[in-house]
């Protein structure tokens, strides 16, 4: 069974595959895209970050995007990183 952390964090990678290629993406704009909430959202894009699945760019214009081509992410490769082994 998929715990809701990891549906989250599959609902932003969505997002942000969408928007591969524009401007970083905050993470309020993540978060009401994917409809997940701000909080948790902040936590799950740090252990994403950890692994190189996403990035962050500091700054004004800064936010979150995607640190791969989205064909070569995986969803059991998220579900591993947010639930563990």
């Amino acid at each position: 069974m998929l715990s809701q952390k990891a549906r989250y964090a599959l609902h932003a990678l969505i997002v942000l595959a969408e928007h591969t290629g524009e401007e970083p993406m905050q993470i309020a704009a993540i978060a009401d895209e994917a409809r997940v909430p701000r909080k948790f959202l902040e936590a799950i894009l740090v252990e994403l970050k950890k692994r190189g699945i996403v990035r962050s760019q500091r700054g004004r214009a800064g936010g979150y995007r995607i640190g791969r081509a989205p064909k070569d992410i995986s969803f059991a490769e998220v579900i591993r990183t947010i639930d563990g082994p």
